[in-house]
């Protein structure tokens, strides 16, 4: 006796479940893929966000910012180690806090309810500084940063007080241009040189399990604590 193989023929509702069934789990991936497919980071110094994150001094290097061709600083550590610190020295205890206001591109550093320091800074102009609370979590006394592309290329040697907050986002010193109270930067927080240095021998790193200085990045900020954040990142 012969078997007989009967193929069953698809009908045209089989074709129109399955296609249904694919477009609900089309849509369902399209809605959820922000919680599988994550977004680059934010990067301040480099196109890739793999910056040189480590100190570095490179004293008689010379260094490109917007097309033009700019002499880093000599950084002399000796020299470092003779002065000393006065920012916040006949301040009592108080925790310490930088606000830096994008509005009129101005930063902020208290120690409990005292200001000891309020200057002009520039914050991203190619870049946006992000807003949001953060802590130093590392500084460096002098490093590279790099990045940008075409005539927005730089690549700067011997950036002098580097405090970083958020990954490569720092607040430091700036010796390529005199632009202050404007944004200038690719992101970081741009501080005249005096200035920076004061800041940086002021504010904490971590240390002992207790997490560096605050730093609050404001949309605006109205003494002595109103940071205003429309879309902060943390």
């Amino acid at each position: 006796m012969v078997a007989l193989r009967v193929r069953s023929k698809k009908t045209f509702g089989s074709y129109l479940k399955l296609y249904f069934i694919s477009l609900v789990v089309g849509l369902t991936v399209f809605a959820t893929g922000k919680y599988f497919f994550k977004p680059d980071p934010p990067c301040a110094n480099s196109l890739s966000c793999k910056s040189d994150l480590s100190e570095k001094i490179e004293n008689g290097a010379v260094g490109v910012f917007a097309g033009q061709k700019v002499i880093a600083p000599k950084i002399d550590i000796a020299l470092d180690n003779t002065k000393s610190s006065v920012l916040g020295a006949n301040v009592a205890n108080g925790e310490k806090h930088v606000y830096v206001d994008l509005a009129s591109q101005t930063l902020y550093a208290y120690q409990g309810s005292k200001k000891i320091m309020q200057t002009f800074i520039a914050s991203g102009r190619w870049g946006r500084t992000p807003t949001g609370n953060f802590n130093i979590w590392t500084k460096l006394r002098a490093t590279r940063m790099s990045g940008g592309s075409g005539t927005d290329a730089y690549n700067l040697p011997n950036v002098p007080y580097v405090m970083y907050f958020y990954r490569d986002f720092g607040l430091h010193g700036a010796y390529w241009h005199n632009n202050f109270g404007y944004p200038m930067s690719h992101g970081c927080v741009n501080m005249r040189p005096v200035d920076a240095g004061d800041l940086f021998n002021w504010v904490d790193g971590p240390a002992n399990g207790k997490l560096g200085t605050a730093v609050s990045v404001c949309d605006s900020f109205t003494a002595p604590n109103n940071c205003v954040q429309e879309n902060p990142i943390n």
